[in-house]
């Protein structure tokens, strides 16, 4: 499985040109709202794009952040939903429905969302957080979250809830089915996010340095909004390389 095959699939054809244009200006929307939320917490006014927000503006910045995120995850699984049925990379309309889409899914994120804490409370439990064994056991987990992720993709073939879904055993079987595929894929993906993260730290420092305080803000707006839009262009591809694993490997 090719990332940057999938990649380059999902700027082919107009109505995904349409799409990525709508995902940039949302994105870029959502990247700042948080931005300015975390301006608060560091105390450091450089991160602040236009001015370190109060109280009430932090809590309008946060409730726009979050809507737009839980509105990106919907839309993500609705993307994996349709490609099920697709055999190109199609992007779907940007539309209010991704909201439906993310309340379909959430209930199975919740339960394993609970699977995952029991585990890590199990872990602090046994090992403690200063044994080494605990640390091997949290890069367990880490390691287990894409194949937890397959769970999420093979549930939104048809959002049906079954008990199979909710079964922690289902990991141990999409693993033997799909281990050697998927790492091949997650080295892809980290590959490109690390280049990602690389470039856009080492833009930031060279073009801030030295700059008025207004060309700074600029030129963090316009980083943090590429370096954003891009990240989920690569979030996109990941799940679609996903969902076409778990679709070959007939799990």
């Amino acid at each position: 499985m090719n990332i940057l095959k999938i990649i380059k699939e999902l700027y082919t054809g107009k109505d995904n040109l349409i799409a990525q244009t709508t995902i940039f200006a949302l994105v870029g929307i959502m990247a700042i709202a948080f931005n300015e939320v975390i301006s608060v917490f560091t105390g450091n006014t450089l991160y602040a794009v236009f001015a370190v927000p109060s109280n009430d503006e932090v809590i309008i910045f946060s409730m726009i952040g979050i809507m737009i995120f839980i509105f990106f995850t919907g839309y993500i699984y609705k993307f994996i939903h349709e490609s099920y049925e697709n055999t190109t990379t199609s992007l779907p309309s940007v539309s209010m429905n991704c909201f439906t889409t993310f309340i379909k899914v959430f209930p199975v994120m919740f339960v394993w969302g609970i699977y995952l804490g029991i585990a890590g409370y199990l872990g602090i439990t046994l090992f403690g957080t200063s044994n080494s064994v605990f640390y091997a056991y949290i890069i367990f987990l880490i390691v287990l979250l894409p194949f937890i992720n397959m769970v999420f993709i093979k549930f939104s073939k048809d959002f049906k809830y079954d008990l199979k879904i909710f079964n922690p055993l289902i990991v141990a079987e999409i693993m033997k089915k799909t281990f050697v595929k998927i790492f091949l894929f997650l080295l892809q993906f980290i590959a490109i996010g690390f280049i990602i993260s690389t470039l856009s730290t080492v833009c930031l420092k060279m073009l801030i340095n030295g700059q008025s305080r207004t060309i700074q803000l600029l030129t963090i707006l316009i980083i943090l909004c590429i370096t954003s839009y891009l990240q989920q262009v690569l979030n996109l591809a990941y799940y679609k390389g996903l969902t076409e694993i778990i679709k070959k490997s007939g799990v």
